[in-house]
């Protein structure tokens, strides 16, 4: 079943990727990727999609991460076997996003830096006020297979 997540996610980056993109993705030493899935409280959808779009994605930049992609996903009134796989959170929308990092080392000094930056500490108070945000994270590493035009 995650195979199918990660194979429909690894071809949603590759089609992601355009030449027109600022940073080719054959520019950026890709050694880990690391994909998140958000689930957020009820009501609380609009708030972790504007805490992305206006802060968090510019702190990751500034802390080395590579933005890969960011996607909320889509209901299907009809599944078929192969949507089954998808994540449907019960109908409910939820954030899927990927970043890279050159290796594992590399990942875990961008995330430190990032949690403890002073502006995100702010960020993430102040988008709490009216309560928790996510209820629940899923969070898979991938590494580029040599056939996948992300090498």
């Amino acid at each position: 079943m995650k195979r199918i997540i990660l194979l429909f996610l690894i071809g949603l980056i590759i089609i992601s990727c355009s030449e027109n993109d600022q940073k080719s993705v054959n520019d950026i030493d890709h050694g880990v990727y690391e994909m998140r899935v958000y689930y957020t409280y009820e009501g609380k959808f609009d708030d972790i999609i504007s805490r992305f779009e206006n802060h968090t994605t510019k702190l990751f930049d500034k802390h080395g991460f590579n933005n890969v992609g960011y996607w909320t996903t889509l209901k299907k009134d009809s599944l078929s076997f192969a949507d089954k796989f998808i994540f449907q959170n019960d109908g409910k929308e939820a954030l899927v996003y990927i970043v890279s990092f050159k290796d594992m080392d590399t990942r875990d000094e961008s995330w430190d830096r990032f949690i403890n930056d002073p502006e995100w500490i702010s960020v993430f108070e102040e988008s709490r006020k009216n309560g928790p945000i996510v209820r629940e994270i899923e969070q898979v590493f991938l590494s580029p297979t040599i056939f996948s035009n992300l090498n």
